[in-house]
């Protein structure tokens, strides 16, 4: 669940960042929005989904994510102006962010499919 939470503080300094450079607020809002509902998405679907399922995708991304938001950080305080704000490091961690949801849906419990032909049909219990 950390995964998610750093990759939208990544998200939403960037954006916050290039916010006076294009002055959109409708762009703004979109940049906000969306990384915020697949790191929900996300979020809420790890405790549904199956315990363990795809954990070393989801370390690596979330190394990745502590990397991002360490780099946002590091340009945000002017240590290397290149790293902030830039649409670079708002894409990684969105792409991130969706692939963390993805992830989460794919590890989700398979429904049981019915075996027999009887269990399919249900007219025997109609009168």
């Amino acid at each position: 669940m950390i995964a998610p939470i750093l990759l939208v503080a990544t998200a939403l300094l960037q954006s916050m960042g290039l916010f006076p450079y294009h002055g959109d607020g409708i762009t703004l809002a979109g940049q906000l929005l969306f990384p915020i509902l697949f790191a929900l998405l996300a979020m809420y679907l790890s405790t549904k989904g199956t315990p363990g399922a795809f954990a070393t995708v989801h370390l690596v991304i979330l190394m990745a994510a502590a990397i991002l938001l360490i780099l946002s950080l590091v340009g945000m305080n002017l240590t290397i102006p290149q790293l902030y704000p830039t649409m670079i490091l708002y894409y990684i961690a969105f792409v991130l962010a969706a692939v963390e949801c993805g992830l989460r849906i794919a590890g989700m419990p398979k429904k049981r499919r019915p075996k027999d032909r009887e269990e399919l049909s249900d007219s025997g219990t109609t009168v």
